[in-house]
């Protein structure tokens, strides 16, 4: 019995002083009374103790953690924490950088309401306390992932002359900038909260940047060494290389990605051939503790995307000339990459341009120049893959598509025959929006084909409109009806909106206004369908 009691005793006693040692610790890094924590942050009533504490400004985050990563931050004081709004509590805690510091903040009803504050972009005064000093800072919580760059030098690089190298002349970036890379992600594509830190390289991508003020990015993740480093980024694959889209000429800002998200589902449901093609989930962007806006992260199309091998060539056209043989002959003379705004993306090394430029050459004299050429048109095209994007663009109403920003990757045997994919790329002018003086096409009627299909319909009648109108049918019983379709653009729409993504971007590009209505886009999709199944069953 005495045992029994002198170890409730000494159970007891332990107890307290956990409860006294974990009052002491409480009471060190909190020296007020609070009433309740949010995010771990305690809540108080009253801001009269910073009465005689100097309050200081910071150019960067003065320290404040979220994960054991420091937020992303403003210069205006503002703090970006990421978090799932379709969770109803609050995930994760902040921390100060320091014992000799700790946050606090103010009650406010919406803590109580976590996807109502991020949806309306609400905003949570913070403050970072210390013993004479303190920030008062604003926390912005966004309902989508969060990347901030932040530069520690550029490098200036030397892009030689035109006719050198056209295409390092156009394409390489001027400046290279390299730093650190932090992204936020709330669960995107993933079972949890990420928080990805590592280095970075990056600079400005497209000839759209030089015309914008909102530029595009392409980065690419560096490890401690400064060599590639490969990691998934929401959900997407391992891989370093990325492009971060400004969408600029998307105005309703989901445009390209539902056509993304179309053509994955073209890809997925052809067995024949990997159709793989760009990716592209949403973030919101902070470069050098200056907001950015919202952008597209895509995966870009490649060579390991595409599966090619060693005799495999990826050709990009990003321009509505199909330069003539000659022209061709032009380049491989001069040993050029590029002609006309046709480019050769893979291989990285290049020691037979002849043997190089052969694919597109012959496919361009076949199917657009309609000259002689050996071997039988349909032999030169995997079949089943045209169609896919024949039928693609066309629902998408792809206005700058169907020649122009499209991949094509010639599958190369060890005879040199080759038989041709196509992958489409850059799709902001879809559903309906377009160049031009004109913001829209109204015309539900309009053709968007790549010459290949029509070119061997008109031969081989036989041939194609059976195999494409089975597609068709297809496609249109699954996830190209039409309801499915507008519910792909109503759920972007709602996510954007949900995040709290469209007030902020519309505060920072006044002259990049987003669009909530897409009542427009949905007429014309509607007619665009029915007027697409006669168009088809026709063919």
């Amino acid at each position: 019995m005495e045992c029994f009691l002198l170890t409730i005793s000494l159970l007891a006693a332990l107890l307290l002083i956990g409860v006294y040692c974990h009052q002491i610790e409480t009471n060190y890094n909190v020296p007020v009374p609070y009433s309740a924590r949010i995010l771990s942050v305690p809540v108080i009533d009253s801001l009269d103790f910073l009465e005689g504490k100097k309050q200081l400004t910071a150019q960067t985050n003065p320290g404040v953690y979220f994960g054991g990563a420091l937020l992303p931050y403003t210069l205006d004081g503002t703090l970006y924490l990421s978090q799932d709004y379709s969770v109803s509590q609050w995930e994760g805690e902040l921390t100060s950088g320091s014992k000799d510091m700790f946050l606090c903040t103010l009650p406010d009803d919406a803590w109580n309401d976590k996807a109502g504050s991020i949806r309306n972009n609400h905003r949570f005064p913070l403050w970072l306390v210390g013993e004479d000093c303190y920030y008062e800072l604003s926390l912005a919580i966004s309902g989508m992932p969060v990347m901030s760059l932040s530069t520690e030098r550029a490098e200036e690089q030397d892009n030689g002359d035109y006719e050198t190298d056209p295409d390092r002349y156009y394409y390489d970036p001027s400046i290279i900038y390299y730093g650190k890379i932090q992204v936020f992600n709330p669960g995107m594509n993933v079972s949890r909260y990420e928080i990805l830190e590592s280095g970075v390289r990056y600079y400005l991508r497209g000839t759209s940047s030089a015309v914008y003020e909102k530029k595009g990015y392409s980065i690419g993740l560096l490890d401690a060494d400064g060599k590639n480093l490969n990691q998934s980024l929401l959900g997407m694959r391992s891989d370093n290389h990325w492009k971060l889209k400004a969408m600029v000429a998307d105005t309703e800002r989901i445009l390209e990605k539902t056509a993304c998200d179309l053509w994955e589902h073209f890809a997925d449901s052809n067995d024949e051939v990997n159709e793989a093609g760009p990716r592209m989930e949403y973030l919101e962007l902070i470069i050098d503790n200056e907001y950015k806006g919202l952008y597209g992260l895509i995966e870009p199309v490649d060579a390991k995307k595409l599966e090619l091998d060693k005799n495999d060539i990826l050709y990009k056209f990003t321009d509505w000339t199909a330069p003539e043989d000659e022209d061709i002959q032009y380049a491989i003379d001069r040993g050029w990459r590029i002609m006309s705004f046709q480019r050769i993306r893979y291989p990285d090394v290049i020691t037979d341009y002849e043997k190089a430029w052969y694919p597109a050459r012959d496919y361009l004299n076949t199917f657009y120049h309609n000259r002689d050429t050996t071997g039988s048109a349909e032999d030169k095209i995997y079949l089943s893959n045209a169609i896919d994007m024949l039928l693609f663009t066309m629902t998408v109403s792809g206005s700058d598509n169907f020649f122009k920003n499209m991949y094509f990757a010639a599958d190369v045997s060890e005879n040199g025959s080759y038989t041709m994919r196509q992958i489409p790329w850059d799709l902001d002018l879809t559903f309906g929006r377009i160049y031009g003086d004109k913001e829209y096409e109204e015309d539900e009627t309009m053709v968007y084909e790549e010459a290949a299909i029509p070119f061997i319909r008109d031969r081989k009648p036989d041939l194609i409109r059976p195999y494409l109108q089975e597609r068709w049918a297809q496609c249109r019983n699954t996830f190209l009806d039409t309801e499915y379709i507008l519910n792909l653009l109503r759920e972007n729409q709602n996510y954007l909106i949900d995040s709290g993504a469209v007030e902020r971007e519309n505060a920072r590009w006044l002259n990049y206004q987003m669009s909530v209505d897409i009542s427009r886009i949905e007429t014309y999709q509607k007619r665009r369908m029915a007027w697409l199944d006669s168009y088809f069953a026709e063919y």
